[in-house]
């Protein structure tokens, strides 16, 4: 956020604040549903990424400010398992989402730069089984994923021009004088609870010959008369 940080630096000098910049401290949650297959998956999810920076000026009466940028998304994503018996994954994602800069200068919260993206998203994907968090009873069946998911987004570039016309009041600040790249990488830490015993799981990678077919019992002709 190179531009916003050049606002908000312009801020801090004439107003007296202490915002610091908006650089690798982005925080968040993604909550989703998947169908997971012998050799792929395909997820629908939602979440949001944000990062704010508080100031308060003491020679103002603890006047405060805040800057909040916020990213969130819709997504939809497809991944590949070349070996079905493990837990790894590659695969991509699309991302459907709006971007903002909000700020707060002693009041209400202003939304000069509120923007529509699409952003494609390549990751890999491990999972370790765990079962601790289950019940004693439970543990001979059920499991739970730890999942870890180092990701790269690519965004278009966030024109943050308004965002110098509202917060410092300049004039005449076309909107895309100023730009920011929200392209980022990042790792995903979640816990998925697979609806698959081990036992299913065990029949569902089991060799073809070895699974036992279900066979319709047959109803006995009728015995014809001599």
């Amino acid at each position: 956020m190179e531009g916003s940080n050049a606002v908000i630096d312009v801020f801090n000098t004439r107003e007296n604040h202490t915002i610091a910049p908006l650089a690798n401290n982005f925080h968040g949650y993604r909550i989703g549903a998947g169908k997971y297959s012998k050799y792929s998956i395909v997820e629908l999810g939602f979440g949001n990424l944000i990062s704010n920076q508080k100031s308060k000026n003491p020679n103002q009466l603890k006047e405060s400010a805040e800057v909040v940028v916020n990213y969130m998304s819709a997504t939809a994503r497809a991944g590949l398992k070349p070996f079905p018996k493990h837990y790894f994954t590659m695969g991509a994602a699309l991302h459907l989402g709006v971007q903002r800069i909000r700020y707060s200068f002693g009041g209400d919260y202003q939304t000069p730069v509120n923007t529509y993206v699409i952003a494609p998203e390549f990751y890999l994907d491990y999972a370790i089984r765990i079962k601790f968090l289950l019940k004693k009873s439970q543990r001979d069946k059920s499991y739970y994923l730890l999942r870890i998911r180092p990701y790269y987004q690519l965004h278009t570039y966030l024109e943050s021009g308004a965002f110098e016309r509202t917060l410092n009041q300049t004039p005449n600040v076309p909107s895309n004088a100023i730009e920011d790249d929200m392209s980022h990488f990042g790792f995903n830490i979640s816990i998925a609870i697979p609806f698959i015993s081990d036992s299913e799981r065990e029949y569902l990678f089991a060799p073809n010959k070895k699974k036992a077919k279900k066979v319709k019992p047959q109803k006995e002709k009728p015995k014809g008369r001599l």
